[in-house]
């Protein structure tokens, strides 16, 4: 919200530097982004006075005009329609410099010399003005240099407001903020009629609201014999200063006062209101209507029109109509000041991409009982810079009323929330500036009135940051004894998260932070059998308008994100949310995944080995070491169920729960995320089943004193038959000193007879008490191979 230092002495006296200014405004809660002048980049400009104008010999746009500049009568040829004799205007003299680098020279313009140059607005950085010159008051001083006669410039105060604050999106509201921090006294223009026409509206204007939960309130005022023409200078500047276009004097007006009051207005050309009705309705599935940017929209029924009799003539709270704007033949305007439900001002003003000044302040909530007060003072300058007429009845349709709310509050609750020992009466002496009612006060509480331009103060806790602020943060006493109780136990979820992220940092792995919304499309494959998908009502593009039906969808779209900027090689992890919804149900479940993802090389070319990718042992080397590391020891793999790995994947199961699954990504799927070349592995694990099961408590037992005995044996089985099936087999029947067991060889092929494949694994024996012999060993052995042959008809490999 920009605003300048004169126009907020309009409404409140300020005694401070502008720098003094921002920086309370700043610590008073409303941060100050910038402070600076406004731009006056000309130099040698005088005020000229045109003594005479002819036709250009050569040229029918063209004018010769005669200028004094104060000291001698030069010849300029000037193409604005509007110069004429007699006017003062400023006159850029030969040598003069516009922006930053125009110089004006001498030069002939169609075999005429033009000895300088008449101005716009524009052309000195004054304003957007440029359809005629800057027309000087009668009695200015010719010669006069127009850096002297405009004064100083004024100080531009450029101010961040959030969301939460609409009364600040308003010259008077940042004024109102002064005052009740300077303790100056609020000024507010008082509106007065001196030129009004005793008709009866509601005979000329009928308004019918059809949804008083999207229009509160519609008021309006027509005011007659009115003069289109172009603004005041000083109207034009304050405008330009703010970041507004003058267009013509009415229009400027409705802007100038929505910048003074928030309360945004429109002015309806009269003649063109089919019987002389408005209407307020929702609009029509697929409707078309036609804004004043010349843009046509499709609406819904979520939007809401400006009707008259027949037809759309505005887009409520955003934008009016083409076919209703105040043209150059305009005599009677109506104007409309309403208040409509943020909600729906925003989805209207967001889907159409219509980001106005006007939706600005409506979706984030203007005051819904200031609209008679606005429209009042637009009407009052109307009659003073349009010559207008105004009708003394109005209009003012309340279809909802929306009271202030009171706040009852405890002196020693905010002293004790803010470490203050302020009485009441001082706390309410800090409030009324910011025009809110004291209803009632004892020495324990008081109760206030909230104004409705204060939409968020809903609570006792909104009046105590109002205390504070108002109060001086920097004026609250340090205090290290805080009545808050900081002594609580660590979540034990938290603390094993943080334990998970160390693990995988340890492996070499990179977190991934991202949003929980995704596409639709990427959704999809993702989803458990016979679940949908959690969709946002209104997102904010394609992109962004799901909940991720698992984390694994991030770290795709993180790999692809990468390798389309030369990073090939990979390794991320996210602990996060993903989420499903159960069909048939109004049901949803959401739960926290343990995801990471390996993609590229884990090895490059060196002068002492050749690159080597990731494969599918990789990630399983991971997934094993992190749940050991977690505490999961006693899981078993199984072949994996979901249709987003291909056939070297694995499903990790803990006591017969599923813990999660791992293995390589489909090609399918990679081609969707637009990742090629590479294999991409990942795993995706369970935060809530891993914590549940891990073994918080670890026995530690001594190695054994006594010489272990390897033993190695090589077997033909079939080649169906699981690897940790045959493991797990000969854990079991290996007997009480077995130790290790390690896969070292595997192989199929040629030499092995088809449907076969061989195995060897090393099998270690060893006892606590003593040392065990070669029988013993040898019967520990047989045991296991009588065990698989039975089991598996397993077969000692020949040779």
């Amino acid at each position: 919200m920009k605003v300048t230092l004169n126009w907020l002495k309009d409404y409140v006296d300020i005694q401070l530097s502008p720098e003094e200014l921002a920086e309370k405004i700043t610590m008073a809660g409303l941060e100050v982004e910038s402070i600076y002048k406004e731009s006056r980049e000309f130099s040698n400009v005088v005020a000229g006075k045109v003594l005479s104008v002819e036709k250009h010999p050569d040229a029918d746009k063209l004018n010769l005009c005669i200028v004094d500049n104060g000291s001698e009568q030069l010849e300029v040829v000037c193409g604005a329609p509007n110069v004429s004799e007699g006017m003062i205007v400023p006159f850029a003299q030969v040598g003069a410099v516009l922006g930053n680098d125009f110089k004006i020279t001498a030069r002939k313009v169609r075999g005429i010399l033009s000895n300088g140059m008449l101005c716009s607005e524009m052309e000195l950085g004054l304003s957007e003005r440029a359809d005629g010159l800057m027309e000087l008051p009668a009695d200015t001083q010719v010669g006069a240099d127009m850096q002297a006669l405009m004064g100083e410039p004024d100080t531009v105060i450029d101010i961040a407001i959030t969301s939460n604050r609409p009364d600040c999106l308003s010259v008077i509201g940042i004024a109102r903020e002064i005052s009740a921090i300077t303790g100056m006294p609020l000024r507010k223009p008082e509106i007065k009629f001196n030129n009004t026409i005793d008709d009866d509206i509601n005979a000329e204007m009928r308004v019918d609201i059809q949804n008083a939960d999207k229009c509160a309130r519609y008021a309006g005022r027509m005011i007659k014999n009115i003069v289109i023409k172009p603004s005041p200078d000083w109207l034009v500047s304050r405008l330009h200063a703010v970041g507004v276009r003058a267009i013509n004097n009415v229009v400027d007006i409705t802007n100038y006062v929505m910048m003074e009051t928030g309360q945004p207005l429109h002015a309806f050309d009269y003649k063109t209101l089919a019987g002389n009705t408005i209407v307020v309705r929702d609009a029509k599935e697929g409707e078309p209507f036609t804004t004043l940017d010349n843009q046509e929209h499709k609406l819904d029924s979520n939007d809401l029109l400006i009707c008259d009799g027949e037809k759309p003539v505005a887009l409520a709270g955003v934008m009016g109509g083409l076919n209703s704007e105040v043209e150059n033949d305009t005599t009677t305007v109506f104007l409309e000041s309403a208040y409509f439900e943020p909600v729906t001002v925003r989805k209207t003003s967001t889907k159409l991409g219509l980001m106005t000044e006007s939706s600005r302040r409506f979706e984030r909530g203007s005051d819904p009982n200031g609209q008679v007060y606005a429209m009042d003072r637009a009407a009052q300058l109307m009659e003073e810079l349009a010559e207008g007429q105004v009708v003394e009845s109005f209009i003012n349709n309340v279809a909802r009323e929306i009271d202030p709310v009171e706040i009852a509050v405890k002196t020693e609750r905010v002293n004790n929330l803010l470490g203050t020992r302020l009485t009441t009466s001082e706390m309410c002496d800090l409030l009324k500036p910011l025009e809110m009612q004291v209803l009632s006060q004892t020495d324990e509480t008081f109760t206030i009135k909230a104004p409705t331009f204060r939409p968020d103060l809903l609570k006792p806790v909104d009046i105590s940051e109002e205390v504070a602020r108002l109060y001086g943060y920097n004026n609250i006493d340090f205090n290290m004894a805080p009545q808050i109780d900081q002594n609580q136990e660590a979540n034990p979820q938290v603390a094993f998260r943080d334990k998970m992220r160390e693990y995988l940092t340890g492996f070499g792995f990179m977190e991934n932070v991202s949003f929980s919304l995704v596409s639709e499309r990427h959704a999809n494959p993702f989803l458990p059998a016979e679940t949908k998908i959690v969709a946002l009502m209104n997102p904010m593009s394609t992109d962004m308008a799901v909940f991720r039906s698992s984390v694994l969808i991030s770290l795709l779209t993180n790999v692809a994100y990468n390798r389309n900027r030369q990073i090939p090689n990979l390794r991320f992890y996210e602990i996060g949310n993903a989420a499903y919804k159960v069909p048939g149900k109004d049901e949803y479940r959401e739960w926290v995944e343990v995801c990471g993802i390996l993609a590229g090389k884990k090895t490059e070319n060196t002068w002492y080995g050749k690159e080597e990718a990731f494969d599918f042992y990789d990630i399983k080397g991971v997934v094993t070491a992190f749940l050991n590391k977690c505490g999961i020891e006693n899981y078993e793999l199984k072949p994996a169920k979901s249709s987003y790995w291909d056939a070297h994947s694995a499903l990790v199961l803990v006591d017969g729960k599923e813990v999660g699954e791992f293995g390589k990504i489909d090609k399918k799927i990679s081609s969707l995320f637009k990742i090629k070349v590479q294999d991409v592995f990942a795993f995706c694990l369970d935060f809530k089943t891993i914590y549940e099961n891990r073994t918080t408590l670890k026995e530690f037992v001594p190695v054994s004193k006594f010489p272990s005995s390897p033993f190695d044996v090589a077997l033909l089985i079939d080649v169906n038959i699981p690897i940790q099936n045959v493991l797990d087999e000969i854990w079991k029947s290996a007997g009480p000193y077995i130790n290790n067991v390690h896969l070292f060889d595997f192989y199929k092929g040629e030499q092995i007879q088809q449907g076969k494949k061989s195995v060897a694994f090393s099998l270690t024996f060893s006892s606590k008490e003593r040392t065990l012999d070669d029988e013993e060993v040898d019967r520990a052995v047989q045991g296991v191979l009588k065990h698989l042959k039975t089991l598996f008809g397993a077969e000692l490999r020949p040779g």
